[in-house]
């Protein structure tokens, strides 16, 4: 037994000193635990966007120093081909500044700006695009600050603001991640793109293509998991490599679209494949498809779900959503989640949740020393 002192004034905790069982050697994303033990693994999100600027360098940096078995991000490809970390297919001005300044009010607000002006959306989208903007042109932009005009800033509110951070390359993260680990944490990634509009990024083949190389240049394909809400790349990168890992997103409202008797609606996100042609199972679904790790929303995960993921041998990790519950972390659902006995949860405050497994008794995964 290993004494853990935990010292958090996080939304309400208070000190707590518990006896945690810790095993010699630090968890490693990637290892299975023993058989018979539980074992929830903790993903940053973002980083930890709770506190640092999501999706930056000090966003990975906090993640690491608190302790986390993976570090979570979002890629886009810029018009000279780099892999960029970041969430939005296009400039958000809930998160990017320039010269100082922000350009909107909102990510919501911009977006209704350029769908009413002449041309609709698909035209004045063009210039903002990550796709159709270069590294160089993306980095003039700063990343270090939320907008306090914004409705997102408020779910953040202890977001740390650091102004002059960029968003960073792909491989800028995993270089550091790697060096200040030892590559003893894990790597998730996410491909974001839109069937809804295909064209606001690269193809899902190029994507696919892109994150293999990738994968395997780095020497990642063992710790690695991609995922993706657009099934679509994930198979293209199956075929390409079947050793990597996928990790199918779903959310509460594609759950509801995947049983629309419209097919077309029906298949949309899922490379058009139908719910229905697995028994109506989204596990059976998954499995059938070369997925390693079935990724629901937290509120819409089932408890049938969980244990018929867990008969066919995938992997549940569950990811939240603040404008649902209010905030950046939901202590009682996480509390039910982890006693349903999840695999992962992806979460923006890593730290809470180290407490909460501290708090049972549960494997804490190592912080890890960061320069200042």
């Amino acid at each position: 037994m290993k004494k853990l002192i935990l010292s958090l004034g996080l939304c309400g905790l208070t000190m707590f000193s518990y006896a945690v069982v810790n095993s010699s050697a630090p968890i490693i994303a990637g290892v299975p635990p023993a058989a018979g033990s539980q074992y929830v693994e903790n993903y940053a999100h973002r980083g930890a966007r709770s506190f640092s600027p999501e999706n930056t360098l000090p966003a990975y940096k906090t993640g690491l120093a608190v302790g986390t078995n993976w570090v979570d991000m979002d890629i886009g490809i810029t018009k000279d081909g780099v892999i960029l970390v970041d969430h939005d297919l296009w400039l958000n001005p809930d998160i990017l500044c320039k010269d100082g300044k922000f350009w909107a009010p909102s990510k919501q607000s911009f977006y209704a700006q350029l769908e009413s002006a002449a041309g609709g959306i698909n035209k004045n989208i063009q210039p903002y695009l990550v796709k159709n903007l270069t590294l160089a042109e993306l980095e003039q932009y700063d990343a270090g600050m939320l907008n306090p005009q914004s409705p997102y800033a408020k779910y953040f509110p202890d977001q740390f603001a650091l102004n002059g951070t960029k968003m960073p390359t792909l491989q800028a993260v995993v270089d550091y991640v790697n060096q200040v680990t030892n590559k003893q944490v894990g790597f998730q990634i996410e491909i974001k793109n839109d069937p809804s509009h295909p064209k606001w990024t690269v193809s899902a083949h190029e994507f696919a293509k892109k994150v293999n190389d990738f994968l395997v240049k780095n020497d990642l394909v063992a710790r690695a998991e991609i995922q993706s809400f657009d099934w679509h790349p994930l198979y293209d990168l199956h075929k390409l490599n079947p050793q990597v890992k996928l990790a199918f997103l779903v959310g509460g409202d594609d759950i509801e679209r995947m049983h629309s008797t419209d097919k077309k609606a029906a298949g949309l996100w899922s490379g058009g494949k139908l719910l229905k042609d697995y028994n109506n199972s989204l596990p059976q679904m998954i499995k059938a498809l070369g997925g390693s790790c079935y990724e629901p929303q937290d509120t819409a995960l089932t408890k049938a779900d969980l244990d018929e993921a867990h008969r066919l041998g995938l992997k549940v990790v569950v990811w939240t959503w603040p404008e649902n519950s209010g905030g950046a972390f939901d202590p009682v659902l996480v509390d039910k989640l982890i006693s349903w006995g999840v695999d992962g949860i992806i979460t923006d405050d890593p730290a809470r949740l180290n407490s909460m497994l501290a708090a049972r008794g549960l494997p804490v995964p190592q912080g890890f020393k960061v320069n200042p």
